[in-house]
């Protein structure tokens, strides 16, 4: 008896498991109001912690504020997308999120009037805006005018503080005219 061999040695195989590669670092713009989400993303100072030496791997990022209003650290979602010859060889964790500003926009304001009142106790104050400019509102958004004494106390030629209300009131500054 007697066995032929073919000349080829036995063949085996064995999975492969991704690499673990971790994105952090990636900085969002602060930026003044707009009416938008949109968020100016940075990825100059990105790190990816265990992208081996030589492997290419790409990352591009996007961001939204979390809210278009004004505030501070707010939180501003990413959205990242990978590339490079060697993405597939890695199980890339992704970085969720930064923080960044939204700071007031100015409106340029003139022309606004206080009407005179009778002494009520209160500081609220009348504005007159028929004949006043306001530019730099985003289309869309609702912005009124409002005014204030610095006192409630009776007297001639007092000032009369203006603030933007509204329901986007609080997304803006006034410019040239704030009383």
């Amino acid at each position: 008896n007697y066995m032929r061999h073919s000349g080829t040695a036995p063949t085996t195989t064995a999975p492969t498991t991704p690499k673990a590669l971790t994105v952090r670092g990636i900085t969002a713009e602060d930026k003044v109001y707009d009416g938008t989400r949109v968020a100016t993303v940075v990825t100059s100072s990105m790190v990816l912690d265990g992208l081996l030496a030589g492997d290419v791997v790409t990352i591009g990022a996007t961001g939204q504020f979390s809210d278009k209003n004004v505030g501070a650290n707010k939180f501003v979602g990413l959205t990242t997308t990978e590339g490079g010859a060697d993405a597939g060889n890695y199980l890339i964790a992704r970085q969720a999120g930064t923080t960044a500003a939204i700071t007031p926009k100015s409106l340029n304001v003139s022309g606004v009037r206080a009407d005179d009142k009778v002494y009520d106790g209160t500081t609220a104050a009348t504005v007159n805006v028929q004949a006043a400019t306001i530019a730099g509102v985003v289309a869309g958004d609702s912005v009124s005018i409002s005014g204030a004494f610095g006192d409630k106390n009776a007297g001639a030629n007092k000032t009369v503080g203006l603030s933007s209300t509204g329901a986007d009131g609080g997304n803006y500054i006034l410019g040239n005219q704030t009383s």
